[in-house]
Order: C-alpha cells, then sequence, then structure tokens
C-alpha cells in the first residue's frame, strides 16, 4: 500500500510538470536561416533555430514528401508577420526541399 501511494503521487508530480519547448521562434529561424541562405553563418546562436528549420519534415508510410515538407515549412515561416517574402522566398529555394 505504501509504495502504490508513493507511485501515485510521483506519477502526479510527473504528469503535472510542464513540459517546456526550446523550439527557435518562426522569426529567429528567419533571420538566422537567411544568414545561412546568404553564405553567412550565425554561429553556434543559430544552432537550435537551424534544427527548428530543418525537423520541419513530412513523410508518409512511403517516404519523403518534398511538397509537403516545402508547405510546413513556408507555413512555419509565414508565422513570423515581419518577415519580408523576399527572404523567406529565399529561404525556401535554397533549403526548402531538403531530403530528410
Amino acid at each position: 500500500m505504501k509504495y502504490s501511494v508513493i507511485a501515485a503521487a510521483v506519477l502526479c508530480i510527473a504528469v503535472g510538470t510542464p513540459v517546456y519547448s526550446f523550439a527557435a521562434a518562426p522569426c529567429e529561424v528567419v533571420l538566422c536561416m537567411y544568414g545561412k541562405a546568404t553564405g553567412n553563418s550565425g554561429g553556434s546562436e543559430c544552432r537550435s533555430a537551424e534544427r527548428a528549420f530543418f525537423t520541419i519534415v513530412k513523410k508518409n508510410k512511403h517516404g519523403f514528401l518534398p511538397n509537403h515538407t516545402l508547405n510546413a515549412r513556408k507555413a512555419f515561416l509565414g508565422e513570423c508577420a515581419s518577415a519580408d517574402p523576399e527572404a523567406v522566398n529565399k529561404i525556401l529555394s535554397r533549403f526548402g526541399r531538403v531530403r530528410g
């Protein structure tokens, strides 16, 4: 009985603990990926932004879906209201269909 109460308490604490996401914001991704598309490197500050961009990959049971991946990445970058559409297009033309 004592162990089941302890296990229940630990389970409640684990379920109630918020999970924080360390994913980069869309505007940060636009800034870092535009720099990468133009030949500059953002250094270690841009690693999480690059990772956030390149983890957007759409697949189905047959494999990689390049058009769906492109659309998902475009939608993600579109969440940054202040992003220049020309910059977004440059990013997508350079990195949009990278095979995942």
